[in-house]
């Protein structure tokens, strides 16, 4: 949700409209989300390396958590914070992170 005023801070900026990202700034921001999510990835990987056999796909569990992981740093990495565009795609491709973890999810 940190990351919903990203595309629009230039018009909120414009328009003395106070936010979250008009104040952090969209490095500090998409810098933040980027570890929150890549918490949540280490994360899962670590419960798919310890859990015990059956309790989930270990393969999509591991390998599918992996692959986010390193999808979100590869977006993060091509992010230009100060261009717009760059913006826009770094926050579109967010929600395709969340949108590949609900396919994810029926696979584990």
């Amino acid at each position: 949700a940190v990351t919903k005023d990203l595309p629009d801070i230039e018009g909120d900026r414009a328009y003395n409209i106070d936010t979250f990202a008009t104040k952090v700034g969209v490095p500090n921001i998409a810098k933040g989300a980027t570890v929150c999510l890549l918490l949540n990835y280490v994360h899962a990987i670590g419960t798919g390396v310890l859990s015990t056999a059956g309790t989930f796909n270990k393969i999509p569990m591991i390998g599918g958590h992996i692959a986010l992981a390193l999808m979100l740093l590869n977006h993060f990495r091509s992010l230009t914070p100060t261009s717009i565009p760059s913006v826009k795609t770094y926050y579109k491709h967010i929600w395709d992170l969340f949108y590949l973890e609900y396919v994810l999810y029926t696979l584990i």
